[in-house]
């Protein structure tokens, strides 16, 4: 049990960072002999403290943004995203997993290439309507890289400061984790115990992680998180293909 709270404490701090932290704690979970759709119910649920410790000191970042809009794509995409998963089967599912994190991890590294760059105004443009709720949909039937895919969407937007992109990333991230609890919940596919040990450690490393954002260079953390995507889709290509 101190494993998956350790796994978990790193996969808070990850989360807050670039997100992917379920790929830290999934490999425990089914470690631990739970099934795989099981793991990632109980992973998505247990993430969400992270998300809020990590959003809460973010928070000044988004005044005067769009909140209500990206709180409708949250809940929306979340919600209808963990529905999906009660209806298919994960281990099909794991053999996307390389190739969504490696696909993301380039078009963000393309995006920080780019001689437009990747900020530009606080605003909901038309497209990105579509874009998050797909990003936040994503994120509530797996979730594995969510926070790689949001950030790719939004500098493809060009939806506001890193910071603010940041902001958003874990505002997105704590309403489609929300809205997987009473999902998965209803579905009974939670283990309560295992996610209750695991909701402590995000709940720390998202704190610990949020504050680390505060003072890191946004574009060494923008390319971190491109080698942080592209290692992760490395790892689960030998472990899906090997």
């Amino acid at each position: 049990m101190l494993e998956l709270l350790g796994w978990s404490l790193l996969a808070g701090v990850v989360n807050a960072l670039a997100g992917g932290g379920l790929f830290f704690t999934l490999p425990a979970l089914l470690g631990a002999g739970i099934p795989s759709t099981g793991a990632v119910a109980t992973a998505s649920v247990a993430s969400w403290p992270g998300y809020v410790s990590a959003f809460w000191g973010m928070r000044k970042r988004l005044r005067g943004g769009p909140l209500l809009a990206l709180t409708l794509i949250g809940l929306a995409g979340g919600g209808l995203g963990a529905f999906a998963l009660t209806l298919f089967q994960a281990d099909n599912f794991n053999y996307l997993v390389p190739w969504l994190l490696l696909g993301v991890s380039l078009l963000y590294g393309r995006q920080l290439l780019s001689s437009k760059g990747f900020e530009g105004p606080l605003l909901m443009k038309p497209a990105a309507w579509p874009a998050l709720l797909g990003g936040s949909f994503y994120g509530g039937f797996f979730g594995g890289g969510l926070g790689v895919l949001l950030m790719a969407l939004m500098g493809q937007l060009r939806m506001g400061s890193s910071l603010q992109q940041h902001a958003i990333k874990l505002y997105l991230s704590m309403l489609a984790s929300g809205a997987t609890i009473v999902v998965y919940s209803v579905s009974g596919l939670v283990y309560w115990h295992e996610a209750l040990l695991l909701a402590l450690g995000y709940l720390l490393g998202g704190k610990l992680g949020a504050r680390v954002l505060e003072w890191i260079k946004p574009r060494l953390l923008a390319w971190g998180i491109v080698a942080f995507g592209v290692a992760l889709s490395g790892y689960y290509f030998i472990r899906f293909y090997g």
